[in-house]
């Protein structure tokens, strides 16, 4: 059965679920940056008007491996950095705020 999504539920269960437990919430912070940088990969692919094809094409790593990366199912620091070169970018560190 399918049920309809309610992300303000969804929300306030994951609050309560790693509010008492700080294991759980580091691990929520890690998985939700994997996410976001996941989405950036792709919201930049998209903004070069590249296809997964193209990146694979130049960066030598298989359609299969950059739609794996794309959906957060693996991606060695490796496979990343030759998804990024394909697309001219290269990976930085940059300070922000502490978690």
């Amino acid at each position: 059965m399918l049920v309809k999504s309610n992300p303000v539920e969804e929300q306030k269960i994951i609050a309560e679920l790693t509010a008492s437990d700080e294991t759980l919430m580091r691990q929520h912070k890690i998985f939700q940056a994997e996410m976001q940088f996941k989405q950036e990969l792709i919201n930049k692919r998209k903004a070069y008007s590249l296809t997964q094809k193209d990146i694979s094409e130049r960066s030598g790593l298989s359609q299969q491996a950059i739609s794996r990366l794309e959906k957060g199912n693996g991606g060695t620091i490796e496979t990343i950095i030759k998804y990024l070169n394909a697309m001219g970018c290269s990976l930085a560190l940059k300070e922000g705020a502490a978690q």
